[in-house]
């Protein structure tokens, strides 16, 4: 097997002649893809990896059968949440240019994050969208944004107020969930622990939250020997790896533990 292509896992039962009856989830990020089918059960079924934009033929396969569905999950830096009940479709050109983009050489996308009654509009050049369109026929595009939050919401209906974190490439997503209502959710870059506990720390101030008494979820490319797990443990003894176990099932125990380092993939089963 090639090092460009990592093969997670594969269940007993999988077999390319049901994939009609399969879920394809699909999370392209900064350097590698990511692939995940699922049976209607939400039962994984493949898991793999590739090198972004080096696709093998083995991948073009599984991409192009007869699914079910299909879900692309992206991330960009040009995105914003705004109240379904103040969005308005008709102004692409003024939400482009809050992103500092224009119309002529971007496309603005919307996901609708039915939990929190919110579109996340993101803003992408249409060289990008064109490409995607091509690499990922027929697929539903959604944000990382929209997987993240709608995995949040079913995954974590018992907590009213927390603070999840989900880590990326580089970066961090931040999502503050107040009486079950959001109240704030952005990426802040996350090069090293200092980089982010200086955003952690903003944001408790600017929404007052007290680290040591709510509940934090964790979630993304961490560890619990990580700088970055240990700076947090310093601020709060509530921390919490979230468990994907109440949306996904897998024959791997080991597997599922470590569902939530692919929150990102994972949770577009739930949106």
């Amino acid at each position: 097997m090639s090092e460009l292509l990592q093969i997670e896992f594969i269940d007993d039962n999988f077999t390319v002649d049901k994939s009609e009856d399969y879920q394809l989830l699909v999370r392209q990020g900064n350097h590698r893809s990511q692939m995940a089918i699922f049976s209607q059960q939400n039962r994984l079924l493949l898991l793999l990896s590739w090198q972004k934009d080096v696709r093998e033929e083995r991948v073009d396969q599984l991409l192009h059968l007869a699914y079910q569905s299909k879900v692309l999950s992206i991330d960009t830096n040009y995105k914003m949440l705004i109240p379904n009940e103040l969005y308005n479709p008709s102004q692409e050109v003024y939400y482009l240019n809050a992103f500092f983009l224009d119309k002529e050489n971007h496309s603005l996308l919307s996901s609708y994050i039915k939990p929190f009654a919110a579109q996340c509009i993101y803003g992408i050049s249409k060289e990008e969208l064109r490409q995607l369109l091509l690499n990922f026929p027929d697929f539903m595009i959604q944000s990382g944004s929209t997987a993240i939050l709608s995995a949040l919401a079913a995954i974590a209906s018992d907590h009213k107020n927390y603070l999840s974190i989900n880590f990326g490439e580089g970066y961090a997503d931040f999502s503050y969930i107040s009486d079950g209502k959001l109240i704030y959710h952005h990426m802040q870059p996350s090069q090293d622990a200092d980089e982010f506990n200086y955003f952690l720390l903003a944001i408790a101030q600017e929404y007052n939250i007290n680290l040591s008494s709510i509940s934090i979820i964790i979630s993304g490319q961490i560890e619990v020997d990580d700088p970055t797990y240990q700076r947090l443990k310093k601020y709060s003894n509530q921390l919490s790896f979230l468990d994907l176990s109440g949306v996904m099932e897998c024959s791997n125990f080991n597997v599922l533990k470590k569902g939530y380092q692919k929150l990102s993939l994972f949770g577009l089963l739930c949106a």
